[in-house]
């Protein structure tokens, strides 16, 4: 009697179990459902899709996996590729320190007087250039555009002893210092501050196995901040002084450089060549800045 109630019990709970009916998700990669459609085999089966066994039978799931992109990968190796195109990581961005001095001097308006000679050794240009973007023109990116934002501070140092003032008439004009009663003088500088937008073309080659030389030229533009002229000398018990004096001084806003830069990893050559005069030609002399450095890029 007990062996036939455990008998019972046994099919009670076993039965109900068996008729459940389970699913199970698989890949198709085992076998390839087909029919014969116009004497050729079509896959009725989509690759990579959810399959589900219910009773012994295999049904395609409507539900597609995720992690899976209905775009053809060949397409989107080709967006990344254009994607990569137009990164380009040029060279802008950094420290730059430079000799400055005139060339192409025209003093006709003053008897040949070249007043605004300068000390070379102690003339310099110093940019710091905080931001830059670059375009790539090539899928290799050898080749691309390059601008930013920075800032160019030149200390133009007299070789005589003179400062510069405009006249009643608005002309440039030499003053010598002793005439404002100053004899021993350290230095007579004149300052400008410009902020820079480039546009550059660079051209970056193979120097060794991880890192690229390059080669850069085009025109940076400039707009003027600020100028001044100071004056640092001792009196008759030498305690040092300086005298200040902030003016246009007839200084043209904005000017144009033409620049070129060769460099390697992070250390460059450069030099740029001011095309647009200094100041307004009318009531100046033509100068045109010049300036040789090197320069730490970032």
């Amino acid at each position: 009697m007990k062996k036939v109630v455990v008998y019972v019990m046994f099919m009670v709970c076993v039965l109900p179990v068996s008729a459940r009916r389970d699913t199970v998700v698989i890949r198709d990669n085992w076998r390839v459902d087909t029919i014969r459609q116009k004497s050729e085999k079509v896959d009725t089966v989509v690759r990579e899709s959810e399959m589900i066994i219910w009773d012994n039978t295999v049904r395609e799931s409507g539900r597609r996996p995720r992690r899976y992109s209905e775009v053809p990968l060949k397409t989107v190796r080709e967006e990344n590729r254009r994607a990569l195109r137009h990164l380009f990581r040029g060279h802008w961005s950094g420290f730059y320190l430079g000799f400055v001095n005139f060339a192409n001097t025209d003093y006709s308006k003053y008897g040949g007087d070249d007043f605004m000679e300068l000390d070379w050794g102690n003339s310099f240009a110093m940019q710091f250039n905080l931001f830059s973007h670059g375009m790539g023109l090539n899928e290799r990116r050898t080749l691309g555009v390059v601008t930013g934002i920075g800032f160019e501070y030149q200390r133009l140092c007299f070789d005589r002893d003179i400062t510069i003032r405009k006249d009643e008439h608005g002309m440039l004009r030499p003053l010598p210092l002793d005439e404002l009663g100053i004899g021993n003088t350290k230095r007579s500088t004149f300052k400008t501050l410009y902020m820079t937008i480039p546009l550059l073309v660079e051209w970056q080659f193979p120097a060794s196995v991880r890192r690229r030389a390059y080669l850069s030229t085009g025109v940076v533009g400039g707009v003027r901040l600020h100028s001044k002229t100071k004056i640092v000398y001792k009196d008759e018990n030498g305690d040092k002084h300086r005298k200040k004096n902030s003016d246009s001084y007839g200084m043209i806003p904005l000017k144009a450089d033409w620049t070129v830069h060769v460099g390697y990893h992070g250390v460059c050559l450069w030099g740029n060549y001011t095309l647009t005069n200094m100041f307004k030609k009318s009531k100046s002399p033509e100068l045109h800045p010049y300036t040789i450095g090197v320069g730490f890029t970032f």
